[in-house]
């Protein structure tokens, strides 16, 4: 019986760790880029990265009046969409 009870607590233990585990990987936050950053990354000013993020053609997360965080497939889809616009004229 006490074998019994032991190899449940066992296994409970086990499958608590591995759906703590789970949840944790459903969970993490995406990395994010300032906007220096991601002028650094464009290879254009802070104040441009800014236009495009207040105009919604770059999008961001607004932390604070001047404070922007931008995922870089966000980065990475902008170029390419502008890419493909520049190639196909």
């Amino acid at each position: 019986m006490e074998a019994t009870i032991e190899l449940v607590e066992n296994l409970a233990t086990r499958i608590g760790a591995e759906l703590a585990r789970q949840l944790e990987l459903q969970l993490k936050v995406q990395p994010t880029l300032t906007l220096g950053e991601t002028a650094e990354q464009m290879g254009v000013s802070q104040e441009y990265v800014r236009k495009l993020c207040e105009s919604g053609e770059l999008p961001a997360v607004r932390l604070g009046p001047r404070l922007y965080r931008i995922k870089p497939a966000d980065i990475n889809r902008y170029i390419e969409q502008h890419y493909n616009r520049r190639k196909e004229l």
